[in-house]
């Protein structure tokens, strides 16, 4: 084939790639959508297809990376965390149950006849304690004793009592409400919400990067096929050469530039070659491809781009960002977190005002006290130690139940009310908490604030990034086409005698400039319109890629304070 037949081919073949191609997410009909489970545990991971090459469409290449990527399970693993640690926080409020017993002896000497000589006691006691959410304290409890204590003064023993009691204490302005005591609650609810967001964005980050990956390797191949184009271009150039020598139309010395000019193609393909490589380890990384054989299998891309005009609207895409970015509704809840931290912290600054109360009710474990009577014949009781005699007590109708009975009946009840009020003095350590809780909170609304300044900016950007790299499409193909134009018009010249082999291998190193980049332009291109996208919040959407399990919603909010929910 000639070089300027050969020219010509390639130049139809690319004009075909930029014409043709396989149109790319929601406008794609045939394309599924792709569901991303935030369990990290759902996922499983998705064997590559057989074959001695790997040949992948995008929308293979992305529902891999999303099944397949570890960037993704440390996302996901860092939401469990902060979703275990939400509901960890609610176990302020659980109730506290606590059993007790116990039982004790002692002996000790005694100097009068009416104090016991030994006591023992069993304890069987169970409590239950616990915080509610406006901040009252209560307790309840059961207790229940064996008193065994000897003595002449004593008319019960052994002695069964049971108390049933319980009490509440109520603050009235310091750590009072709902706002004061779910604090934390409310705080690792957000802190939850914002780790889910955080999982959206490393969604879309793996998106964008598998796709830029998947652009480049197909840049790559082709860029090798350019390079391979123009060293067959130059090898028959050399052939012409050496022809027009041999029959004496040219001095040998013309022969050196055409070896030259192979021997820089030459280096052109090896490292074209090095960069297929890099761009197939880069994609296979993300794609979390194991084990030696699968690296070593080739990964071949089967989608072509299409390159079209995109109309964009800057100010509806700065609005659209607004309200879908993650970023920023992680931003607004940050706003709400610092105002319920400033509430708690100013509530601080009060004094203690707290209601006290209890109630309960006793029981004995006996009807009737005693039988008693003196150690010494024909004295009374009331007699007995005045005589030096001793006491002599047998109990009668010792009885657990009726202690229960008593309480049930309501015979000895007790009860205490009261209110406890606490002035700190200084109070600097909460006054000091406030206003770093003021502070905190205007930090957040001026992160808000400039987190939305960026976003302008990076919407802009990136819509300008879209409409410069179509038109460097538009340059880069014109300039391919006039340097194909150029050396055909160069090579019937050299042919004619008019111009050096110098001369047509400097046009020939133009055109494989040109090639090399109009395959960059338009791989900026097809990166141009998904940085647009990522940087609108519309990327999962554009992709028909929904996330199953999200504790929050990825629809459009308002980007303001209160504004998400």
């Amino acid at each position: 084939m000639k070089q300027n037949e050969l020219g010509t081919c390639v130049g139809r073949i690319l004009a075909v790639v930029l014409a043709t191609g396989v149109a790319l997410g929601p406008s794609g009909a045939a394309a599924d959508s792709v569901t991303v489970p935030l369990d990290a545990s759902a996922r499983r991971t998705e064997p590559l297809p057989k074959g001695e090459k790997i040949e992948l469409s995008l929308r293979q290449v992305i529902a891999l990376a999303l099944s397949n990527a570890l960037d993704l399970n440390v996302a996901s693993y860092t939401y469990d965390k902060s979703a275990f640690s939400f509901a960890g926080t609610r176990g302020i409020f659980d109730p506290n149950l606590e059993l007790d017993l116990n039982a004790s002896g002692s002996e000790s000497p005694v100097v009068a006849t009416y104090l016991p000589s030994d006591t023992k006691n069993q304890n069987a006691n169970a409590f239950i304690t616990g915080l509610l959410p406006w901040g009252t304290t209560y307790k309840g409890g059961w207790t229940n004793t064996r008193s065994d204590s000897p003595s002449s003064y004593i008319m019960i023993n052994p002695s069964l009592t049971s108390t049933l009691a319980g009490s509440i204490s109520q603050p009235l302005l310091r750590n009072f409400g709902r706002d004061v005591n779910e604090r934390l609650v409310v705080q690792a609810r957000i802190a939850r919400d914002q780790s889910a967001w955080g999982f959206v964005v490393s969604v879309q980050t793996a998106v964008q990067t598998v796709e830029n990956a998947y652009w480049d390797l197909l840049y790559s191949l082709e860029n090798l096929k350019a390079k391979q184009e123009a060293l067959d271009r130059a090898k028959d150039f050399n052939r012409i050469t050496r022809i027009k020598i041999d029959v004496g139309a040219l001095a040998p010395i013309e022969i050196v530039q055409t070896e030259v000019t192979i021997a820089q193609r030459e280096q052109d393909i090896i490292l074209a070659e090095g960069q297929i490589g890099d761009a197939q380890d880069k994609l296979k990384r993300i794609l979390n491809v194991k084990g030696q054989v699968e690296w070593d299998r080739r990964i071949v891309p089967t989608d072509r781009p299409t390159v079209t005009r995109l109309e964009l609207d800057v100010d509806k895409g700065i609005e659209t960002a607004l309200g879908l970015r993650p970023e920023v509704k992680q931003a607004v809840v940050d706003i709400d977190s610092k105002k319920v931290g400033l509430v708690y912290n100013r509530n601080q600054l009060k004094p203690r005002l707290d209601l006290a109360a209890s109630y309960g009710l006793s029981g004995l474990g006996a009807q009737k006290a005693s039988l008693s009577s003196c150690s010494i014949a024909n004295v009374s009781v009331s007699d007995c130690v005045a005589f030096g005699g001793q006491v002599i007590v047998t109990p009668l109708n010792l009885n657990y139940s009726d202690a229960l009975y008593q309480i049930r009946r309501g015979d000895f009840p007790s009860w205490n009310v009261g209110l406890v009020f606490t002035v700190p003095i200084g109070n600097r350590a909460a006054k000091a908490n406030a206003a770093m809780a003021a502070t905190d909170l205007e930090l957040s609304r001026t992160n808000l604030a400039i987190l939305r300044q960026n976003l302008q900016l990076e919407v802009r950007a990136a819509a300008r990034a879209v409409d410069t790299a179509y038109r460097s499409v538009l340059a880069a193909r014109k300039s391919r086409e006039l340097a194909e134009r150029n050396l055909d018009a160069e090579e019937k010249k050299f042919q004619n005698g008019m111009t050096t082999s110098f001369q047509v291998a400097q046009i020939q190193n133009d055109l494989t400039t040109a090639r090399s980049n109009e395959l960059q332009a338009i791989t900026s291109h097809l990166k141009a319109i998904v940085a647009w996208h990522k940087s609108v919040g519309d990327l999962l959407p554009w992709k028909e890629i929904t996330i199953a399990g999200l504790p929050v919603t990825t629809a459009a909010t308002p980007a303001e304070e209160g504004g998400v929910r």
